[in-house]
C-alpha cells in the first residue's frame, strides 16, 4: 500500500471557517457596542433580587445606568438596592441624582427620606417624606415613617396629627392603630412620671395607681386608694361614681348606692351612674324608682345598649307593653347577638298575642343559646387538654 498523504481541508471548507469566525467576531462586535434593552437589564435584575442576589442585582444597575444615563427609574432601581444593602448614602446620593431633573419622580422622595431615616437625619427624612407627600398626599407608607421620624424628634402633636390622618383616611389600617397606641402610651407613662416627680403622694397619682388597680380587676386595691384620696381632697371630681362601679362590680350594692348616689349629686346626668343605680333599685323591685333614672341614661348616651334593655324591662314589669317592645328592638338593633334581648322580646309578643313575631324571636334566642354553649364547651376542652399537656 502507498503511503497516505495528511489531511488537508479543502479550499471550500477552509473559506466556510474563515466565514463562520468573521461572523462570530461581528456578533461579539455588534453587542460591545449595541447596549442590553432597559427592560433586559429590569428583568434580569429582579430576577437576582428574588435570589437575594443583590450584589449582582446593584452591578447590573450600574451597567444599565452607564448605558442610559438618562433614565430615572434605574438610578431609583440602583438607589433602592443600596438602600436594600443598608449602603444608606450610596442610595442617599443615587437618589439626589434623580431629583433635579424629575423633582417629584414616583417614590424617589419616599425613599430619600427612608435613607435619611435609616442614618437617624429625622429632619432631612421629614422634609423628604413631605416632599413626596406634596405629590401624592394619600402615599401612606410616607405618612407613615414621618409619624415616626416626628416621634423621634419628640414632636408629639405632629407625630399624632400623622396616624389621625392615617386613620382617617383608612380607620381599618391596624399598623397605624397599633403604632398609636403605643404612641399614646408612651406618652400617658411619660406625663405620669413627670406627675410623680413634682409629687409621688399626690391625688392624681392615687387615682392613677386606683385606675390601674381596677383594670387589673383588683378591686379592694382600687377602693383603698380611692379612699385616701377622698381623705385628701373630699370635692376631688368622679371619686365616688368610681367607688360606686367598684363596689356595683363586687356585688357590694349597699356600698355602690350610697356611693352612686353621692356621684349623682355632683352629676344627675352622668349615664353609667344612673344605670347602676337603676339596676340595684330593679333587683330589690324598686321598679317606679328606677324608670326616671333610666329614662335619662337613654338620651344621655343613645348607644349603651343596656339602658333600652333595662328601661324595657322595667315597662313591661308595669305592664306597658307596646313601650317595651320600643326599647328592646331598639336594644336588639344596637346588639343583635344579646340572647336575652330576643327573650324579653318573644315573652312580650306571646302576651301581645303575636305568636309568629315570638316564635321568630326565640328562635334567634335558641340559635344564640347554642352558640353559646358550643363556645364555652370548645372553651372547656381547650382548658382540659391543656390541662393534660401541663401534667404530662
Amino acid at each position: 500500500m502507498g503511503k497516505s498523504k495528511p489531511f488537508q481541508p479543502s479550499i471550500q471548507l477552509r473559506y466556510a471557517s474563515f466565514i463562520l469566525l468573521l461572523l462570530s467576531y461581528w456578533s461579539w462586535a455588534f453587542a460591545q457596542v449595541t447596549p442590553q434593552s432597559l427592560e433586559d437589564y429590569f428583568r434580569q435584575a429582579a430576577e437576582m433580587e428574588k435570589k437575594e442576589d443583590f450584589a449582582g442585582a446593584e452591578k447590573l444597575y450600574q451597567e444599565a445606568a452607564q448605558s442610559y444615563p438618562h433614565q430615572p427609574e434605574v438610578l431609583k432601581r440602583l438607589g433602592i438596592i443600596y438602600q436594600t444593602e443598608l449602603k444608606f448614602q450610596d442610595s442617599i446620593d443615587t437618589f439626589q441624582r434623580v431629583l433635579p431633573g424629575a423633582p417629584q419622580y414616583p417614590e424617589v422622595n419616599f425613599y430619600l427620606g427612608l435613607s435619611y431615616f435609616g442614618t437617624n437625619r429625622y429632619e432631612q427624612a421629614i422634609e423628604a417624606f413631605n416632599k413626596e407627600l406634596e405629590a401624592n398626599p394619600k402615599y401612606r407608607r410616607a405618612r407613615y415613617f414621618s409619624a415616626q421620624a416626628y416621634r423621634s424628634l419628640n414632636r408629639n402633636s405632629e407625630a399624632l396629627q400623622q396616624y389621625e390622618i392615617l386613620l382617617r383616611q383608612d380607620p381599618h389600617d391596624k399598623k397605624a392603630l397599633y403604632q398609636l397606641i403605643r404612641f399614646l402610651k408612651s406618652t400617658t407613662l411619660q406625663a405620669i412620671d413627670q406627675l410623680a416627680e413634682l409629687d409621688q403622694n399626690s391625688e392624681y397619682i392615687l387615682v392613677l395607681r386606683a385606675e390601674s388597680h381596677t383594670e387589673e380587676e383588683k378591686y379592694a386595691e382600687a377602693i383603698e386608694e380611692y379612699k385616701t384620696v377622698l381623705s385628701k381632697d373630699p370635692s376631688f371630681p368622679g371619686i365616688h361614681f368610681a367607688l360606686g362601679e367598684l363596689y356595683y362590680n363586687k356585688v357590694d350594692y349597699q356600698s355602690a348606692e350610697r356611693e352612686l348616689r353621692l356621684a349623682l349629686k355632683e352629676d344627675p346626668n352622668h349615664p353609667k351612674a344612673n344605670y347602676y343605680l337603676a339596676d340595684i333599685l330593679f333587683k330589690s323591685d324598686q321598679i317606679t324608682e328606677a324608670i326616671p333614672l333610666l329614662e335619662i341614661v337613654v338620651p344621655a348616651d343613645p348607644t349603651f345598649m343596656k339602658g333600652y334593655y333595662l328601661l324595657g324591662k322595667c315597662y313591661a314589669a308595669q305592664g306597658k307593653l307596646g313601650d317595651a317592645v320600643k326599647l328592646l328592638e331598639k336594644a336588639a338593633e344596637l346588639e343583635p347577638d344579646d340572647k336575652n334581648v330576643h327573650y324579653q322580646l318573644a315573652q312580650i309578643y306571646t302576651k301581645l298575642k303575636q305568636p309568629a313575631k315570638s316564635r321568630e324571636q326565640m328562635q334567634i334566642f335558641e340559635k344564640l343559646y347554642a352558640q353559646e354553649r358550643e363556645q364555652k364547651a370548645k372553651r372547656l376542652e381547650q382548658f382540659h387538654k391543656h390541662m393534660e399537656r401541663t401534667h404530662n
